[in-house]
């Protein structure tokens, strides 16, 4: 017989590693000037303002933009199957182009000479892929 008054309440607790999440795999190539790659890749380029003449820009003087460049091949899977089936049935090539896209704060003179800070969209890019 057991004794009631002898029984302790007791909580077990298991700890468990959190299941891993997946990485999404990033096709999105960054190269420089001296590669070698002929797959659709992202470059650098700096805007330089003041070779243009944009004196009414105050900051940043310059800035890093980047660019797409290079081949997409049918071997490489293009970022939207539309961009697949039209290379199939049709004489249309895809080609490298921005992928993702960030913007650039920028401070400047308006016509009026008053000093503006604004947020620029679609000034920098971040990924390239073929479509």
């Amino acid at each position: 017989m057991i004794n009631v008054g002898c029984i302790i309440p007791y909580i077990e607790i298991e700890f468990r590693d959190a299941p891993k999440k997946r990485i999404k795999r990033n096709l999105s190539l960054n190269c420089d000037e001296n590669a070698n790659e002929t797959r659709c890749c992202r470059y650098p380029l700096t805007v330089d303002f003041e070779k243009f003449g944009w004196d009414w820009i105050i900051a940043p003087k310059r800035y890093e933009a980047s660019y797409c460049a290079g081949e997409c091949m049918i071997s490489f899977l293009p970022k939207y199957e539309h961009t697949h089936v039209m290379q199939l049935s049709t004489s249309a090539i895809p080609c490298c182009s921005p992928k993702k896209m960030s913007s650039i704060k920028l401070l400047y003179f308006d016509m009026s000479f008053n000093v503006i800070y604004s947020t620029i969209p679609n000034m920098v890019v971040e990924k390239c892929s073929c479509s």
